[in-house]
């Protein structure tokens, strides 16, 4: 088939195919009506005459035919007619992408597109007033990824003109006397059918599956799962009509089929199938609103795979996939299925009930999961093609990635519990304790460590992806957004609070579990995370409570212990900030909460009050968090086989994990989002604060803890204050008050009075 290429989509005007779109609908009613004239009258008449001999032999069955084809003339036309409206459709939305991108988005960003005789495009960058001709790496990714955005939307416009040929095709059929050769009702259906034709081509027995379905095919197949992952009735045809088995025995054998060769391109092509099936997954496991819970009995029909679907993908998942075409693995359903679990968000009601029969399996076969070398002991083969991530031979990190995407099935999944039940040979367990242990810090989930090289890359001695995968699962629990959310923070749920709760008391009870070599120490940037999330409900406690109402409510508060939350919020932000990251998220939400506060106090004076003791108040909770904060850094330098080095890594990190400043300020206007550019009088001050009293020269820092812990930790103090007295004025000048003022002036130096001390 001929390529559509970017000047066809760009220029062409599809008007055309709209009207003729528009002509064969009327020739769908008409024939319609024919249809039903000639089932009604002729062959109804035909049926009750009282033919005998020959003219009943003949006539009947002729008028019979020929009342048939008439509902089949009909049937082809309904068919043509669903081609041509969702491809019209389709193709004028594509379009219209497409003339954003060139038109708007390429203008604003200066670069310009150029068509290639292959079809596809290039963009480069021309001239940018007042810049140099050298091109910065942040304007290179924006060429790179506008120019992949516009090929991609190109390679769905040409995937859809040639599944619409071949829809085309089969409906007209070889037989020019004959109507109804396939049916279809949507664009949707026939792409389905093509896609699960090239998928079966896989799994057909003989000759090996990657000469069956060649490299052509395979990228069609990677076109037409991209163009469609989110569209839920191509979605639910693909997998229904493939079924849990066949559907993992493919993408097993792309997954292991993919370093043959070790070409770059096929191991891209593949990974993309490998996402595009978990979106696909996703989309097709979802409810529609208002839909019942799947997993009661209910009628299957074209909307979400439910209840039979899921029961036999449990089946599948437990057991052994047939022996893939080399002999490589003895692979298990789940192991397959984990890989695409990564992609996607997923409803609760069909993630959490896998999660669970996954988690009980792995709790009943604990070795289940084993390495599987192929022969010689080769061991560059993988399920997961993702560069992060590990191999996927254990889908227990897949199947976290999958909860930290999709975060009501993440609350629900660690509020809940496998065992107990009298056919399952299992203690009663809840979930969160079986990754994160007993109070006693035992017990938790082991992880194998893979120090196989493999061909994307290799895996270090420390194989970390388990258990910075449970991070991942365990802020999407407790924040209700998936961990990469770049979104705006939401309220709290009580069932996310209580979490939060739980995982701050484990922590606190067992520090050395997670910090330094400790077995969970590879959460920390996660708990760090968390803890900003939470600075509102963490300022509040150590403020003594909400008398003061200068932090805001952000839903549910987390129940930290009482009289002794302080003392456990102390262990707990102290363990995580021995971690670089986390130590770098929690000071910039800590100085977001504390400017807002700040204002808060401020602009809620009473009367009375002076400004010094509102400031005061406002700034000590924030005091404390950064001193608890600076011990845990100062410590993880101390501990570090090179300290300069540490330093290093504490810096980088500050200038980077900046996200919490635009999630949590508050300028008056509710949260603010991220995306986009954060507008507000705080936000840069806020930075600039942090980073000007926070990064450190490695090499002074390293010595000064060497020689005196207790110096570097008070200087640190020092630094925090100052940062809390620029906060006092900034929020001051907000307020409409003269930052020159004796007064304002003097208030600050007591704000940074009371936050040093």
């Amino acid at each position: 088939m001929a390529r559509l290429t970017f000047d066809d989509l760009y220029h062409v005007s599809f008007e055309s195919l709209g009207a003729a779109a528009d002509d064969w609908k009327e020739m769908v009613d008409q024939l319609d009506t024919l249809a039903t004239d000639a089932k009604d009258g002729m062959v109804k008449q035909s049926e009750a005459a009282r033919w005998a001999g020959l003219t009943a032999d003949v006539t009947r069955p002729f008028v019979r035919k020929t009342g048939k084809e008439f509902r089949d003339a009909h049937t082809e036309a309904k068919a043509i007619w669903s081609m041509l409206r969702d491809a019209h459709t389709d193709l004028t939305e594509i379009q219209s992408d497409l003339k954003t991108a060139v038109d708007v988005d390429a203008k604003k960003s200066h670069i310009r597109v150029t068509g290639l005789d292959d079809g596809t495009v290039s963009c480069v960058a021309v001239g940018r007033q007042g810049d140099t001709d050298q091109e910065t790496p942040t304007q290179a990714r924006e060429r790179e990824a506008l120019e992949s955005r516009i090929n991609g939307l190109i390679a769905q416009a040409d995937e859809i003109d040639n599944s619409v040929t071949r829809a085309l095709k089969k409906i007209h059929g070889g037989d020019s006397h004959n109507f109804g050769h396939a049916r279809y009702d949507s664009l949707d259906d026939a792409q389905a059918e093509r896609a699960v034709e090239l998928a079966r081509l896989a799994l057909e027995p003989g000759q090996a599956w990657d000469k069956k379905l060649t490299g052509a095919k395979l990228a069609e197949l990677k076109q037409l799962l991209a163009g469609n992952r989110k569209d839920r009735e191509f979605a639910v045809d693909f997998y229904r009509s493939l079924g849990p088995t066949d559907a993992l025995r493919f993408q097993q054998y792309v997954a292991l089929g993919a370093p043959e060769g070790c070409s770059k391109a096929q191991l891209e092509l593949a990974h993309s199938i490998q996402v595009s099936m978990g979106e696909t997954l996703a989309t097709a496991t979802h409810r529609p609103d208002g839909r019942d819970d799947p997993h009661t009995a209910f009628r299957e029909d074209k909307d979400y795979l439910g209840k039979s679907w899921v029961t036999e993908l449990k089946k599948v998942g437990k057991g052994p996939l047939p022996s893939d075409p080399w002999g490589r693995a003895d692979t298990t359903g789940y192991q397959v299925l984990s890989t695409l679990l990564r992609h996607g968000k997923y409803d609760k009601e069909f993630l959490v009930p896998i999660a669970q029969d996954m988690v009980a399996f792995d709790r009943k076969n604990p070795n289940a999961w084993a390495w599987a070398e192929g022969p010689d002991g080769d061991t560059k083969f993988r399920l997961n093609l993702d560069k992060k991530g590990g191999p996927g031979w254990d889908p227990i990190p897949g199947l976290l990635e999958g909860l930290g995407h999709s975060p009501e099935a993440s609350t629900e999944f660690f509020q809940g519990s496998t065992g107990g039940k009298k056919d399952d040979g299992l203690e009663k367990l809840r979930n969160l304790d079986y990754f994160l242990g007993d109070k006693d810090g035992k017990n938790h989930r082991w992880y194998a460590t893979d120090a196989t090289k493999d061909v994307l890359g290799g895996v270090g001695e420390r194989a970390d992806y388990g258990k910075e995968a449970l991070g991942h699962a365990l802020e999407s629990a407790t924040s209700g957004r998936a961990y990469d959310s770049a979104g705006p923070a939401k309220d709290h749920t009580l069932d996310q609070a209580e979490l939060f709760s739980t995982v701050v008391k484990k922590v606190a009870a067992n520090p050395d579990l997670f910090k330094g070599e400790g077995e969970l120490a590879p959460i920390a940037g996660s708990l760090g995370n968390m803890s900003a999330e939470y600075m509102h409900d963490i300022q509040r406690v150590y403020a003594g409570g909400d008398e003061s109402g200068y932090y805001r409510d952000t839903g549910a508060a987390p129940d930290l212990g009482g009289a002794k939350a302080a003392r456990v919020l102390d262990t707990f932000l102290g363990t995580a900030a021995e971690d670089p990251e986390a130590y770098s998220t929690i000071t910039h939400a800590r100085q977001a909460v504390t400017t807002e506060a700040m204002r808060a106090a401020i602009e809620q004076r009473a009367d009375g009050e002076s400004l010094a003791e509102v400031g005061a108040r406002a700034s000590q909770a924030g005091g404390r968090i950064a001193d608890v904060a600076s011990g845990g850094r100062a410590d993880a330098i101390a501990g570090a086989d090179d300290s300069v080095q540490k330093v290093e890594e504490y810096n980088e990190k500050l200038t980077q994990t900046d996200k919490w400043v635009g999630r949590f300020l508050d300028l008056g206007t509710g949260y603010v989002p991220i995306a986009g550019d954060v507008v507000g009088w705080a936000t840069e001050d806020i930075r600039e604060a942090v980073l000007g009293q926070q990064l450190k020269d490695p090499e002074e820092a390293a010595k000064q803890i060497e020689e005196n812990r207790g110096a570097y930790v008070q200087d640190e103090g020092e630094r925090t204050a100052q940062a809390a007295k620029r906060a006092f004025l900034s929020a001051a000048k907000e307020a409409g008050l003269d930052p020159s003022s004796s007064d304002v002036k003097g208030a600050a130096d007591d704000v940074y009075e009371a936050t040093r001390d």
